[in-house]
């Protein structure tokens, strides 16, 4: 997949991968966060009224193929299961369009809590170098998201798949007859 044409994001990302080797350690071959993770393939199947709030692909197909990522947090990849700092887990749903003429997709990144640290990549890059330094708690302490996101409760699942996710960034959609929605998914068991 070809990087995007804004440098600052590119630089941006790029600063974030360097703080979570920071925090994490490197590990080649593994991710820099959710490194520990289970890769599956299943169907979605959309409900009766999916249409009614979008006319994307996977809510109007009967069923869409799709890719699913279950993960721990860090970016420790031999981190045990039980470990709290594995929370919130995380769960990546790639839905598989099409094919051809080129790859289709729809990416949904969620974990395990309602909230995030950050509205935006600057400002999570802000609170992991703030972690990486050990500067933390003043970080916390001027920024409501990162506070609400730290005191959330994140217990350990019992099972990923009882587990409720919630979609990091917002999505628009767009019904058939043109109303438009912003939305964040929730996957609920």
């Amino acid at each position: 997949m070809p990087l995007p044409a804004d440098d600052n994001l590119v630089t941006t990302s790029r600063s974030l991968v360097g703080v979570l080797h920071d925090i994490f350690g490197p590990h080649p071959g593994f991710r820099p966060a959710h490194a520990k993770g289970v890769l599956l393939k299943g169907i979605f199947r959309p409900t009766s009224t999916a249409a009614q709030v979008s006319r994307a692909q996977h809510f109007t197909n009967p069923e869409t193929p799709i890719i699913a990522r279950f993960s721990s947090s860090t970016g420790i990849p031999d981190l045990p299961d039980t470990d709290p700092n594995g929370n919130p887990r995380g769960l990546a749903v790639r839905f598989q369009l099409a094919d051809s003429p080129r790859r289709l997709h729809t990416d949904i990144i969620a974990h395990s809590t309602p909230f995030f640290p950050a509205p935006n990549g600057e400002e999570a890059l802000a609170f992991f170098r703030s972690v990486a330094s050990g500067n933390a708690a003043a970080y916390i302490a001027s920024h409501p998201a990162a506070l609400a996101f730290v005191q959330a409760p994140k217990p350990t699942p019992v099972s990923f798949g009882r587990e409720k996710y919630y979609s990091v960034n917002a999505f628009k959609l767009i019904a058939a007859d043109g109303r438009e929605r912003f939305v964040r998914y929730r996957w609920v068991p």
